[in-house]
């Protein structure tokens, strides 16, 4: 069996991707280093679910559950990073003409009635498409630290996880946004989990975001690029996880 995506939603929430993208020119601040933008790039990715017996990456049952693992494909080069928003695709959900809704598949549109005494199969029965489904994605970045969770509860499965409803591959949701830079400790972690009740056709984790290449800056160029501008900098905050966020430095503290 090969994957199967089964496409777009009619509606979706409409994020905007421009809205937190860097541009050429921006000052980035990552820890204790400066950076300037060089240029940046459009990017997606399939990170492809083959941990704990799935090596040929296609359907997973209900019930499978990868268990932590990385891409090291996903390492960017020296002055490289990526800012990327992980997503599942869709997959329809039905009931079957019984009313059963466990496990149901794609049920056949026929039923079987009783002609003089001999059983037949006509066209007359009809399944019903109720919604969407797809596994759940849980995220450590860098390894072993839990995201997208709940303070008290990390690690938890109640928790920390993204799935076709809040970050679906059609309409990907930034607030679930990570930065990867150089270095294969800052590779992020992923769990593909699947417990939405059948088999999931598309054990895919999709990033879409953009790529951008930078200029190291020196403290001193730093402290001349502030004083040209009246003694203040506008730059944007950057971590190994989540959106970038804007600051403004006029004096000599580290944020």
């Amino acid at each position: 069996m090969v994957r199967v995506n089964f496409g777009a939603s009619g509606g979706t929430r409409g994020y905007n991707p421009m809205d937190n993208i860097v541009k050429p020119g921006f000052i980035l601040k990552k820890n204790s280093n400066w950076y300037m933008v060089d240029s940046v790039e459009g990017m997606n990715y399939q990170v492809l679910v083959t941990a704990n017996g799935n090596t040929a990456g296609t359907e997973v049952g209900n019930g499978y559950d990868s268990g932590f693992f990385e891409d090291k494909d996903l390492e960017p080069f020296r002055n490289h990073m990526y800012f990327l928003v992980p997503s599942l695709s869709r997959q329809p959900k039905f009931i079957s003409r019984d009313g059963s809704y466990n496990g149901v598949g794609f049920p056949n549109d026929t039923t079987e009635i009783t002609l003089s005494a001999a059983l037949k199969t006509v066209g007359a029965a009809q399944r019903m498409k109720v919604g969407d489904i797809s596994g759940r994605c849980f995220l450590q970045h860098p390894s072993g630290i839990p995201r997208w969770s709940a303070d008290e509860s990390p690690g938890d499965d109640k928790t920390g996880w993204i799935d076709v409803n809040n970050s679906p591959q059609d309409d990907p949701n930034p607030a679930f946004g990570i930065w990867i830079s150089e270095g294969e400790s800052n590779l992020p972690n992923f769990r593909f989990l699947n417990v939405s009740g059948e088999v999931c056709y598309d054990p895919v984790i999709y990033l879409e975001g953009y790529k951008i290449r930078v200029t190291p800056l020196s403290r001193a160029k730093v402290e001349e690029m502030r004083a040209s501008n009246n003694g203040k900098l506008h730059y944007k905050i950057i971590t190994d996880y989540g959106l970038p966020h804007a600051g403004t430095m006029q004096d000599d503290f580290a944020v």
